[in-house]
């Protein structure tokens, strides 16, 4: 069953349940309101009638009951001992036979005689003589029932009448509310169709959530097809880093299949390309795992430790490879942050190693701490990066120089390995850069109060 139907067929029924409970309800309240409402008109002249019989002994009973004789009904008298009538005054010769009763307490409530409805009401009194009768008010009620029936059928009328408009009426807002939905359906048959990144026509001034649903679908699309470009640029790229030293491979295998057996020196020669090329090409494939497996987003144990030790002790290890001196400024003494320690000391090589390559003379690492955060700085003294470029530094396989990165080993993927490790411990990578005065590398992790 589609979800238009649905809401259709369950707005239509929740409505019809309330309209029905309301008729009802609305039906049963008149009627019983407008009968209660004859039979206390009915209380109150037996009451008239009885105070009068006080007042007035010496006016015939049958007198009394004559002046208070109803419009269309019966008054009589019912004496306790033979339950049968002692006097009738009625409108309706027809009346007189309608069957008594003796009530031992005041009693009101509708009789049916002869198809027609009647209001009586029976009040225990003392007559003239001294017996005890009951006094009884009896009125043609039939116009009232008429009255009770012609509203009945009026709500139930109305009630089909209003079903058949909420019908109707819930099939155009079913299909109102679902059109933004419709579109989307549309739209992402198009993308499977096309295989393209279409979006949902979005209406600025609607805040609803149909209307949020299209806009977080339009976000959705915009992230998957920035990811989609990425990966494209990233399969393109990781391609040609692999056919440079590919290609250069099998130029020398050729050579050495022609002249490496009667020139020792061309063979020599060979040997060592193939050699650094498959170094390259060594270094380039565990660059890209390294990348998958820290875009895998697996949450690593972590513990709390100093992280300035840490970044004391890597500088250690590296600076006797290094060719440029690292000095290590710490003005925060300990630091205590919660980390994956090889993940963090991974992050410290890559940005270490980006400086020593590019930079021309000694590089600074310096420690600082600021309202809960603990900021680490690799600053070097190179050429710099170029304001246009800048923003793309941490992207997979960007290199400002590739030329210069050729030269220096460089795959273009170590900031971006940087930047996940970095997001991996909730922490935020910046870059500072002034082109000819050198690169400032800024990572601020969460510090944890010991």
């Amino acid at each position: 069953m589609k979800l238009q139907t649905r809401i259709q067929l369950f707005t239509t029924v929740v409505l019809i349940v309330l309209l029905l409970a309301a008729n009802t309800s609305i039906y049963f309240i008149f009627k019983n309101t407008s009968i209660s409402s004859e039979l206390n008109r009915l209380s109150n002249i037996s009451n008239h009638i009885l105070i009068e019989m006080n007042e007035k002994p010496d006016i015939s009973m049958e007198s009394m009951l004559q002046a208070y004789l109803l419009s269309d009904g019966l008054i009589r008298t019912v004496i306790k001992k033979e339950r049968n009538p002692s006097i009738q005054v009625f409108t309706d010769n027809a009346y007189r036979t309608i069957p008594s009763s003796y009530y031992e307490k005041q009693f009101e409530g509708v009789i049916e005689f002869e198809n027609s409805m009647f209001a009586i009401v029976s009040i225990p009194a003392i007559s003239e003589s001294g017996e005890i009768i009951n006094l009884q008010l009896i009125e043609n009620i039939d116009l009232l029932y008429e009255n009770i029936q012609e509203l009945k059928w009026v709500l139930v009328m109305t009630t089909i009448v209003v079903i058949i408009i909420l019908y109707v009426t819930s099939g155009f807002v079913g299909r109102l509310i679902l059109l933004p939905i419709q579109r989307l359906t549309n739209t992402m048959n198009m993308i499977e169709k096309r295989g393209s990144f279409e979006k949902i026509a979005v209406a600025c001034e609607s805040k609803d959530e149909i209307n949020k649903m299209a806009m977080t679908f339009n976000r959705m699309m915009t992230k998957l097809e920035a990811s989609y470009l990425k990966q494209e640029q990233f399969v393109s790229d990781a391609s040609h880093e692999l056919k440079t030293p590919l290609t250069v491979i099998d130029s020398y295998i050729k050579m050495l299949k022609r002249w490496g057996k009667e020139r020792p020196d061309m063979l020599e020669e060979a040997i060592h390309s193939i050699e650094s090329e498959s170094h390259h090409m060594k270094y380039l494939t565990e660059q890209l795992l390294q990348l998958a497996k820290v875009e895998e987003g697996i949450e690593y144990e972590k513990e709390v430790v100093d992280i300035a030790a840490i970044v004391g002790s890597t500088i250690q290890r590296l600076q006797p490879s290094f060719k440029h001196t690292i000095h290590f400024l710490n003005a925060s003494g300990y630091s205590y942050v919660k980390i994956h320690e090889q993940s963090f000391v991974q992050l410290l090589v890559i940005l270490l190693d980006n400086a020593n390559k590019y930079s021309d003379d000694s590089i600074t690492v310096e420690m600082t701490e600021s309202k809960g955060y603990v900021s680490i700085s690799v600053k070097d003294k190179g050429v710099g990066i170029p304001k246009d470029a800048q923003a793309y530094v941490f992207d997979r396989m960007f290199r400002v120089d590739k030329t210069r990165s050729r030269k220096t080993g460089g795959t273009g993927l170590g900031l971006a390995i940087a930047k996940k490790v970095v997001e991996q411990h909730d922490g935020k990578i910046i870059l500072e850069s002034v082109e000819g005065m050198g690169s400032n590398f800024i990572v601020t992790l969460p510090k944890l109060e010991v």
